[in-house]
This record gives C-alpha cells, structure tokens and sequence, in this order.
C-alpha cells in the first residue's frame, strides 16, 4: 500500500488488531470507515473504490476477531455493492471473497442444517455467488502478482466450494453475481 492518512490508519487498525487490543482497533475501524464513507459521498471513484474495500477488509478482520458475524458479513456485501461498477484492484477484491466466504462458512457450521430446501437453495446460491467471484479475482490476482500471499488460502477455498457447488469460471457480468449474492443473504437474514 502506498503512504497515505488512510493506508496509515488501515496499518494502524492491524497493529491494534495483532496487539490483541480488540476495543482500540474496533475503535480505529469504525473510524475509519466512517471517514470512508463521507469521503464517499463527496466524491466516487477507482481510488475511493479501492480504499473502501481496504478499509472494509480491516474492519471485517476486527468484527470476526471479536465474534461479531453478522456484522462482518453485512460489510462485506456493503462494499461489494458499493465498489461494484469501479475499477478496484483484485487482490482487494479477492481478499474480500475470501473473508465473505470465511464468515459464511464459520455461520454456517455454528448453526444448524437448514431445515427447508429453499434455504438450502439460498445458501448453495450464495457458495455459487462467493465462489464464481472469488474464481474471478482468484486469476486476476494471479495474474498481477503472483506471490501474493491470498492465493494460497483461495485455492483451497476455491477447491472446498467447487465440491459444494457449482461456480461460473467465466463471471463476466460481477454486476448481476453481487445482486444474487445480496438478494438470497437478504432472504435467509444474514443481512437486513
């Protein structure tokens, strides 16, 4: 990451979060975001993309250390529909999959079977959704950096869904993926 008041604080919230000192960097993350999104509403951009998917990471990393799920993954969908028609860099992107896909599993596994078919639909849509996207940015990564130390832990994220579900190794349209992704979240309440 370049040198910027943002960057900073975003190290600033790992440092805390590494600390072991979870109401600092809780304190740090919803700071920052906070200032992401009144930037946001100013001005919308690639950059301002890229930053509010840097700041979510930071934020969902501080909200799964303190077990708090449910808000973690609702800031994931938030950045996923708000970056969605900017340029961002994949690695960020790609990071963001894998922690959406992270809480969806850890959710999945404290709860238990979904007893109806149609939520056993709706949790195989969203797999579908997190994994065609994570497959997307899986290779673009791969592509811009390949050392990039996300790669690892997609492929074997990667390898889980694919046995679970069906993935689109294709994904063009990242616009529609991210409305499913939302609409069938919204539809089992892991997001209002």
């Amino acid at each position: 990451m370049e040198e910027s008041p943002i960057n900073n604080a975003i190290s600033d919230i790992y440092s805390a979060l590494s600390g072991n000192s979870l109401v600092e960097a809780s304190m740090l993350a919803e700071e920052v975001l906070g200032d992401i999104f009144r930037q946001w509403q100013k001005h919308k951009g690639d950059n301002e993309a890229c930053e509010l998917v840097a700041a979510t990471c930071a934020y969902v990393a501080v909200m799964t250390a303190m077990q708090r799920q449910q808000e973690a993954y609702a800031a994931c969908m938030t950045a996923f529909a708000y970056t969605v028609p900017y340029k961002v860099d994949p690695a960020g992107l790609l990071s963001l999959s894998l922690m959406t896909w992270n809480i969806l599993e850890q959710t999945l596994n404290a709860t238990q079977p979904a007893d109806s078919t149609a939520a056993r639909e709706h949790v195989a849509a969203i797999t579908s959704a997190i994994g065609s996207l994570m497959y997307k940015y899986y290779y673009a990564t791969g592509n811009d950096n390949p050392d990039d130390p996300a790669l690892s832990d997609a492929y074997q994220a990667l390898r889980l869904i694919t046995g679970l579900v069906d993935i689109n190794p294709s994904l063009a349209d990242t616009k529609s993926t991210i409305s499913d992704l939302l609409r069938h979240s919204e539809a089992i309440g892991l997001i209002q």
